[in-house]
Order: structure tokens, then sequence, then C-alpha cells
């Protein structure tokens, strides 16, 4: 049976504020916010702040969708398994605005990830599980709850997916849920995280192969979905991706095998494994055979960001007007090694300020990943390397890392701007630049790098290094690993290390499948300034930030998207807001829970 929930109110009667429509006075006076991870629970956190206002006319009722409600939500949900670790540390994490976010509404509370996990014995600098963190979330919408009142905001659970959402653009939307229930809202705020993809028609053709032989196949997905189980009992599984998936896989396969890491000072790793008996081999390789690194060990208190002298703010927007566009190797790397070097320098590191020097350190297999001559040995190196210069921490390594992240954050900012051209942004930023500064800045913490040395030096784990290729021997009935043009290495599965891409049309989700099949929404695309060609992106195309573009160029201005799914117009949309950095999550979340709280009637223009 189907309920609808809410007053059946009468037709609304629009006027339009501050970017939202807003319908007076026949309101619902309800509003939906769908996803209970950090996003979602951001906007609940904003909502119960705006709603001590003096001017906040309530009621108001917000319903607050997720089948893991009250848990992290799915990706952080706190009953998972303490093996998946945060790659940020305690301190990195905050979920309420603080005065660098320069906030309309006050936080009412301050605690940061570390505030929280202080009791659980865990420091500023420490990485803690994706569980604890899931608890910490839990934690600050329990205390979002406790402070509102529910005269003014009453915040109702939904342990239940949002199948479809339909209405008018400038009406009142009805959010129908898995369990048959219908809600109604003036508004709805869609925190939707990294969704579910169908395969590729590469990943589909492993598939299929997997069938016919009786091998395994796992695709993209989020690890906690991922079936390690089914890698056990194998001799080989080739694995693409030596990103962070790949060693959230060694810290979930080795645990479902049941082995051990014991510490043993006689190894490289300082670590020795005591397999559990049915590990298969990984053989590992990824496009451009970029081993993440681990996060230099940089205590308590991290050093203050670099601040750039050379590719300056003012150099990034004088690039950003050059009407041919800007194309990255040949006028913004030089920009980024000038920037190292003068950094190396003055730190009294001339040795290490060469161009020669700072290549071979930043790219172990060449610009493009044309090296490939003993990967296997030179993979090991690298990452034996990184780990003794991240554990110690070796002050030149730590300043490498820091000028690579400002240097990300300005190329960031000349993507957004429109300044490269299509093509260098398509050859040189996502074909080799991204996954370069991510293998320096996004990497795992130092203990799952020993742990992966450690399954190398018991003989399970291979490199491949760059151009890692997959075929299909269907004579041995195998797939056929190789790198570039090394021989091949027979392997009874495949497992995808890596996310579901940002893909419109391939995501799995019902909501998203619904609006896709009624036009409500379309595919975003990237802009050249100087050559005026579109890229298409696989993002939601939206309105300004968040509200999503029909086929036919309607707007909904009462749904409200943030985070991944529309990544094209917000950005960085998968980090986690850090204190004292204007965290984009938080400032996204108070934005869209004025609007929501605006739609509802509950606040007027501000």
């Amino acid at each position: 049976m189907i309920t609808d929930l809410g007053p059946p109110g009468e037709a609304l009667r629009p006027r339009h504020t501050g970017g939202m429509t807003v319908a007076t006075p026949d309101l619902a006076r309800t509003v939906a916010v769908i996803g209970a991870g950090p996003r979602g629970t951001a906007i609940i956190e904003r909502l119960v702040a705006a709603s001590h206002r003096r001017d906040w006319r309530g009621p108001l009722t917000v319903h607050l969708v997720d089948p893991f409600v009250g848990r992290g939500g799915r990706v952080w949900r706190h009953d998972q398994s303490e093996v998946l670790l945060m790659n940020t540390t305690t301190c990195q994490t905050t979920m309420y605005p603080d005065a660098s976010c320069h906030a309309v509404m006050p936080s009412l509370h301050s605690e940061t990830l570390a505030d929280h996990l202080a009791a659980e014995g865990l420091g500023p600098g420490d990485f803690a599980s994706r569980a604890a963190h899931g608890r910490y979330l839990a934690r600050v919408l329990e205390t979002a709850e406790a402070d509102a009142d529910p005269a003014r905001l009453r915040i109702v659970h939904h342990g239940a997916e949002a199948v479809d959402i339909t209405g008018p653009a400038d009406g009142i939307q009805r959010v129908r849920l898995s369990d048959s229930r219908v809600l109604r809202a003036d508004a709805v705020a869609l925190a939707l995280g990294h969704l579910p993809t169908a395969l590729g028609p590469r990943s589909q053709q492993l598939a299929d192969a997997a069938v016919r032989h009786g091998l395994v196949h796992l695709g993209p997905d989020n690890p906690l979905e991922v079936d390690y189980v089914s890698l056990l009992g194998r001799e080989s599984i080739a694995v693409q991706g030596l990103g962070l998936n790949f060693y959230d896989a060694v810290g979930m396969l080795t645990a479902a095998a049941g082995g051990r890491f014991v510490p043993d000072d006689r190894a490289p790793s300082g670590l020795r494994y005591l397999p559990g008996g049915d590990e298969p081999r990984l053989v590992v390789g990824s496009r451009s055979g970029m081993v993440y690194r681990p996060k230099p060990d940089l205590g308590p208190e991290p050093p203050a960001p670099h601040s750039p002298q050379i590719l300056t703010g003012e150099r990034v927007l004088e690039l950003a007007v050059r009407s041919a566009g800007v194309d990255h190797e040949r006028e913004v790397m030089p920009l980024i090694l000038a920037e190292l070097r003068r950094a190396l320098a003055g730190a009294g590191f001339a040795e290490l300020a060469t161009d020669e020097v700072l290549l071979r350190w930043l790219f172990p297999f060449g610009r493009r990943g044309g090296e490939t001559a003993e990967a296997h040995r030179r993979t090991r190196e690298v990452l034996r390397g990184s780990l003794r210069a991240a554990t110690d921490p070796d002050p030149a390594w730590v300043l490498v890392y820091r000028v690579l992240i400002a240097m990300r954050t300005q190329v960031n900012r000349l993507i957004d701007l429109g300044a490269y051209t299509t093509d260098s942004v398509r050859r040189d930023i996502d074909g080799h630049l991204r996954n370069a500064f991510a293998s320096w800045a996004s990497g795992p913490p130092v203990a799952r790098v020993r742990q992966l040395l450690a399954l190398e030096e018991a003989g399970l784990v291979r490199f491949l290094g760059p151009r890692m290729h997959l075929d299909i021997d269907d004579e041995a009935g195998r797939f056929a690993a190789r790198g570039a043009d090394g021989p091949a290495i027979l392997c009874d599965g495949v497992l995808e290390a890596h996310l579901p891409p940002v893909d419109l049309p391939a995501y799995r989700s019902a909501l998203i499948g619904a609006w896709r099949e009624r036009g409500e929404v379309q595919k975003d695309s990237w802009a050249s300034r100087g050559s005026r060609r579109r890229m298409l992106t696989g993002s939601i195309a939206v309105d300004g930030l968040y509200a999503p573009i029909g086929t036919d160029g309607t707007v909904y201005e009462r749904r409200l998207l943030v985070g991944v799914p529309v990544s094209t117009a917000q950005p960085g949309s998968a980090i986690t807001a850090e204190p004292g950095t204007s965290a984009q999550l938080l400032r996204h979340a108070e934005a869209v829970a004025l609007r929501l709280a605006r739609a509802g009637g509950a606040l007027g223009d501000l």
C-alpha cells in the first residue's frame, strides 16, 4: 500500500527569491534529504543551526532518507570492518564549519574527528578506520537531533532508498521510497555519493569470459561491496589499479584469508606476513604504473600549507584569460617544476632542485609511463624509498608533498576557469597528471604500504608497471595479464580496483534511471575558454551549482544535488572537510540547507 505523507495542500502559488522558487502560502512545510553520509549529515546540521535563528518560521519537517541512516551512510557505516582505513588523519576531518567557512549560521559545536576519537585512544596524527568515521557521523547527527526543537524543526528517519522523485520544476516534489511510501516535499537535497554503474564494454567482456571459463571477475565497486572471498583459493588474480582501492583490497583480502602481519625488524617492510592459506598471488598494474605512495607521518600538527611563489593565484588568473587556451605541458608544467626547484633550493636541498632529479622522483616510469624495464623492481624500490621518507619523515619529501598539494589546487583552479584547451585536459590532465598528483598527495597510511611490501616479500604480489593490458586466453581458459611489452601471466580472475566512474548514462541508481528515462537530467560538459570546444564529462548538468537541468532545458529548482555525481560543477566534491580550509563540503551544505529552508517557508531572504 502506498502512503502519501504530509498534508494534501492546494496548488502552489510561487514567487522567486534568491535563485529558488519559493511557494506561498500553501506549503507542504516539508523538505527531504536523500543520503545520510557526510554531505547529508552536514545539511541536517546546518538546518538545525538555521532553526535557531530568530527569524525562523517553523515548524518544518525534514525527512532523512538512507538505508543506513543513523549509521554514517553506506560508505562510512559504523558497523563495517575495522580493516578499511581513512587516508587522512583524524585532525584533518570535521563536520562543523569554523571561521574559515564564513558561515551564515554560527556553529553550535566544534568537535572534530580527532576530538571525538580521543576517547578511543586515537591521536590527531593517527589514521582512523572508516567505521570510526561512521561513528563520528552518527554522533554529529544525534547531536543535531538533540539540538533541534521539534516545534521548529522535526527530523524523521527513513531506512529506505529513494527510487524516484517526481514533480514540477517549481512545485511540490513526491519522493517514492523502496518501502512503497511516498513523501511530499517542498524541495529535496540529494547527497548520493559514488553511485554503482553498469559495466563498460571491456569490463563486460571480462565478466562474460569469467562466466565462460569458470573464472572470477570483480568490477569497479565500493570496497565494502566487493566479494573478496571469491578470490580465495585462486592461483593468480590480475588487479587493475594501484590507488586507494588497491590498498583497500590488500587489507580486505588478507583479512578474508585469515592472514596476519607480525613485526619483523629484519624485513625491509618491518613486517612479516603469515598466510591464512588461500591467498592468491596478486598481479598488479595500471595505465600509468604510478603506485600511490604513503602519506608522510606529520605528527599531531601538520605543517602549514605551501604558499605558491611562482604558480600564484595571480598567475593562474593571467593564464585563464589567454584567448588561445593553455597547453599544460608547454605552459604550466614548467611553472610547477620551477615552484618545486625554488622551494627545495630555499630549504637547503639544492642537490634535488634540478628538473632531471625531480622528474625521476615524480615520475618513476617517465613522464608518460613509457619506461617499463624491470617494472617490478622499480615499483618495489619506489615503495621502499617512499616508506622510509614518509616514516622518518624526510623534510625534503614532506616539502615536495606540500608543494604538490598546492600545485594540484592551482591546476584545479585552471580547469575550473576553463583555462586549458580541451585537448590538453584530455591528454595531459586526465591522461597523466591526475594520477601523478594522486600518487603523491592521496596515498594510504604508512601501515598499509608496509603491508603491501610484506606481501611482496612473501611472494604474493607481482608488479607489472605501466600500460597494463588484459587479454582473454580462450585456449587456456584464463586471463592473460601483461605490462607494456612484457610476458603474459595467466590469471584465474580479475579485480578492477577502482571506484565506478562518474558516468550519468551508466548509473544503475533507480532514481537517476527514472530521471534519465523522463529526460529530467542530462550530462554536463566542460568548456575551454580558448578553443570554445566542449567535452562531455559524465557528471550531471546543473544550473549554477545544484539544480539539475532536463534535456529540454528545464531547471528543476526544487532538486538540489551535492557531491560526486555533479563533480564538474563542484570539483573536489569527494574530499572530506578539513578544519581551517574553508571546506567546500560544509559551504555547499549550508547553501543547500538555506535553500531548503526557504523553499519550505521557514526562512526568507537573508
